[in-house]
């Protein structure tokens, strides 16, 4: 075997290393911990008592999938149930907008569901990855024989060459769900309700 022919062998082996190695990547599961964060300035306003309620209806706990060869290992999932979450941060905006949680004959009773929370990804380009993240959450209020019902939904992409980090899947999911809840807890119309 000739010098030159040994570097071009080794040249090739490494190429199809390298290819074989592209084909399998294997990304791990992702725990996702959401920790909404509001504009305070914006946030709806009250009083009274009410009664709170919130529910998770996503027919799958799973926010989605990372990619990689084996695509169903490689779930997302928040590291809290998300009821939890939301309703944590609804006791707060609440408080702050001077209405107190009561379940004895309340002014107001509030139900609150996250409806969905999705993360896609798709080639785009050559190497290219585009990640989108969905969010819908609805809520009704009622107040006597009066019923407020409002949904919101935002989604929001990113793009990546090749898969993207936990870190950026991390930053995506919590901007979707924090989006989503501000237009919630903003809504004017709401607050017109509550007020």
């Amino acid at each position: 075997m000739t010098e030159s022919f040994r570097g071009i062998f080794r040249v090739g082996l490494l190429f199809l290393t390298a290819v074989a190695f592209s084909g399998c990547i294997q990304l791990s599961p992702q725990r996702v911990d959401f920790q909404p964060s509001l504009k305070t300035d914006q946030l709806i306003q009250g009083d009274g008592t009410a009664s709170l309620i919130v529910e998770d209806r996503r027919q799958d706990k799973v926010i989605g999938y990372r990619g990689g060869v084996y695509k169903e290992t490689s779930t997302i999932v928040p590291q809290r149930p998300l009821d939890q979450v939301i309703e944590s941060l609804a006791v707060q905006v609440l408080e702050r907008a001077g209405i107190e949680l009561s379940s004895a004959f309340p002014d107001y009773d509030i139900g609150i569901q996250l409806d969905k929370l999705s993360y896609i990804v798709e080639d785009q380009k050559a190497s290219i990855k585009r990640t989108t993240g969905s969010a819908a959450v609805s809520i009704r209020v009622k107040k006597g024989n009066t019923t407020f019902e409002n949904g919101y939904s935002t989604t929001q992409y990113i793009e990546t060459v090749g898969y993207p980090t936990e870190a950026k899947n991390d930053e995506l999911l919590n901007n979707v769900f924090d989006a989503v809840l501000q237009r919630m807890f903003s809504d004017p119309d709401l607050d017109a309700f509550l007020n």
